[in-house]
């Protein structure tokens, strides 16, 4: 199953705790609402099983960087220094009980990011059930 979210990557923030419940704010809460409203449209059997994760990240750049870096860093893999791993727990978690039962279901992940123009983030993913 191939799938891509035109919703610009963000990576999995920590939770806030309170007293009475635990929550997330900022960027990474504006994302997951956004991601709730694109997987709306999605209707599938959510796979079962052991799910092999292909994911290619794409970053918008800095509106604020010269064009000539723009033009150096376009489509070259990206090197923020948000880490890889905090993308993925962003878009996996996101796509529970939507393609997979629940992510704890993906064994094998390949994961990717790449710098796109300012206004093209998005997340390019592939779902494939693994046969034992």
């Amino acid at each position: 199953m191939k799938v891509t979210f035109h919703v610009q990557p963000v990576p999995a923030s920590r939770p806030c705790v309170s007293r009475f419940s635990t929550y997330y704010k900022g960027p990474y809460k504006k994302y997951m609402d956004a991601m709730k409203i694109a997987v709306s449209d999605i209707h599938v059997v959510p796979i079962e099983g052991n799910v092999y994760a292909k994911v290619d990240f794409f970053v918008p750049m800095a509106p604020s960087w010269l064009k000539s870096k723009k033009e150096e860093k376009l489509g070259k893999f990206c090197d923020n220094n948000k880490d890889i791993d905090n993308y993925c727990k962003a878009i996996l978690d996101s796509l529970n009980g939507i393609c997979y039962v629940d992510d704890s279901q993906v064994v094998m992940i390949r994961a990717r990011k790449y710098w796109t123009d300012s206004d093209n983030g998005h997340t390019a993913c592939e779902f494939t059930p693994i046969q034992e």
